[in-house]
């Protein structure tokens, strides 16, 4: 079994996060879980009304200040011009307020993780781990420019003029990211306990049913029915009327089977023969399991699982039709297998006591902390507001 200790977690992130499990899911570093909710009430309770911000609470609040390192309202949301644009454009006015002040909370509370984790890791760097890092750096930067901007580094520089950015800025940011992710790497990935059996088995039950997946089949049908065949001549007396249009369905589909036999393909065969739903698609009707159709298609799915990938059925007779029918392709589907899972059941269990060890490293480091705004509820409202300007290119 790899220890998940040995799996170093590399690359660079947009922002400050965390990976968890599952695999590419992100979550922000919380010290304070409270603190979104707590603030969100704050300007609330002050009617704090869209595009105005109290400014007798917030003159002196256009900054976070985290022992000594400092970062203006306005740059907390420069990254998120386009989001910012957009949800102007598409929420109503309340909506758009409790976007920006969820989001504004969220904001400071990832920031000031980040300055303290920075803060701290910074102290131990040498000049060696500091050298490296910087050709890293350097190295990421070519690699974005070669591989999204055709190698032209002036190209680069103006896409991220227009995002309000300068190399430099990126420059800083992959540093800062590159020394916390090693900081916390090194100091608190060692403290992670490998999980044991009893804690691997209550997690694969857990999420087990989050990995079954049921057995299904792409299937392919010609639909004739009898109802499209009944005649509307008043000379044919009505009780022979439905067995003439039966008869005249059973020939349809026969002719359409003689055509399949031929070697024409289905898809033609469908277009110019059923009557079902999908005739437009070939008769395609995409991936279908046990129990997902109406009654009157069942029998086309009970001789659908008789087939093997590519075979096509027998004519299937129904009281109100014929069927012809086309194993596409075959998934047997999945049932969790603990054995098989445990590698990620590992991985998330590891991930879940990481997180929690940093979380309980940030509220550490918090406790003792220099940071200015003391009233952070009014820095949170200075941010609301400075969200709204980036939007609107102020």
């Amino acid at each position: 079994m790899k220890n998940p200790r040995q799996r170093i977690v590399r690359g660079v992130l947009a922002a400050w996060v965390v990976c968890t499990w599952p695999s590419g899911c992100m979550i922000p570093v919380r010290s304070d879980p409270d603190y979104i909710s707590r603030g969100t009430r704050k300007v609330t309770s002050h009617s704090v009304s869209p595009g105005q911000v109290d400014s007798a609470n917030t003159s002196n609040a256009d900054n976070l200040t985290v022992n000594g390192q400092t970062v203006s309202a306005r740059e907390l949301w420069l990254d998120l011009h386009d989001e910012l644009s957009s949800k102007a454009g598409t929420l109503s006015p309340e909506a758009y307020q409790a976007y920006l002040e969820r989001q504004a909370a969220q904001l400071i509370t990832d920031k000031i993780a980040e300055m303290l984790l920075y803060g701290q890791a910074s102290l131990r760097l040498s000049e060696n781990m500091t050298a490296s890092i910087d050709k890293y750096v350097d190295a990421e930067i070519r690699k974005i420019i070669t591989t999204g901007h055709d190698g032209i580094q002036r190209r680069y520089e103006r896409y991220l003029e227009s995002q309000g950015h300068t190399l430099d800025d990126v420059r800083e940011r992959l540093r800062r990211e590159i020394i916390i992710t090693s900081y916390l790497e090194t100091e608190l990935k060692p403290k992670v306990d490998e999980p044991t059996r009893a804690e691997l088995l209550a997690a694969f039950k857990a999420t087990a049913d989050s990995f079954r997946r049921p057995a299904r089949r792409r299937m392919s049908l010609i639909d004739v029915r009898v109802r499209e065949r009944v005649s509307q001549d008043a000379a044919t007396p009505r009780h022979e009327q439905p067995e003439n249009a039966r008869a005249k369905a059973h020939s349809r589909v026969q002719t359409a089977q003689a055509q399949l036999d031929s070697g024409i393909d289905f898809a033609d065969v469908a277009r110019c023969f059923s009557d079902g739903f999908h005739t437009d698609e070939g008769g395609a009707w995409g991936w279908v399991a046990k129990g997902s159709v109406r009654e009157r298609f069942e029998p086309a799915v009970e001789a659908l699982y008789q087939l093997d990938a590519g075979e096509v059925s027998d004519i299937i007779e129904t009281e109100d039709g014929f069927f012809l029918v086309r194993c596409d392709e075959i998934d047997r589907g999945v049932e969790p297998d603990f054995e098989m899972l445990q590698p990620q059941l590992e991985e998330r269990l590891f991930r879940v006591a990481y997180n929690r060890l940093i979380v309980e490293r940030v509220a550490e480091l918090r406790a003792k902390a220099r940071i200015e705004p003391a009233d952070l509820e009014c820095f949170h409202a200075t941010v609301v507001e400075a969200g709204r300007k980036v939007a609107n290119d102020e």
